[in-house]
């Protein structure tokens, strides 16, 4: 068992298949990550309406695609995905940056595309400063 209070993955071979199974204690796995990142994103930037004073306010129209792979997988391990186009994520949506005395704040409201039973959605998010 695995975490701070005995709860978490457990692992085991299993006879039949001689891979290591998952068994989960939690409702929600986390993800174990990888080693390969593929992202992209591409924006519409376009005025925002109803305001006069556009100096300190954009807004854009966005797509998003991206997931984690991992190359290094090992024949037993079952939760383990090389790089396959088809489990690219994708989601919309819009955002409003305000270049603000802290530095530029983004509020964003997106959909997912394509999200599978087991992803954790954000429709929600805010930004404070730019990511690169």
């Amino acid at each position: 068992m695995g975490g701070p209070d005995g709860r978490g993955y457990g692992y085991g071979i299993d006879a039949n298949t001689g891979k290591i199974p998952i068994q989960q204690f939690y409702n929600e796995p986390d993800p174990f990550g990888g080693n390969v990142l593929i992202e992209g994103s591409a924006e519409i930037l376009f005025p925002m309406p109803f305001i006069k004073d556009r100096s300190s306010l954009r807004s854009a129209l966005f797509l998003d695609v991206g997931n984690v792979f991992n190359t290094n997988c090992r024949e037993n391990q079952v939760n383990c995905f090389g790089i396959d186009a088809g489990e690219l994520r994708y989601s919309v949506g819009i955002g409003v940056t305000w270049l603000s005395g802290f530095g530029p704040l983004t509020f964003s409201l997106a959909k997912p595309l394509n999200a599978s039973a087991i992803d954790e959605r954000e429709v929600f998010q805010f930004t404070l400063g730019r990511g690169f």
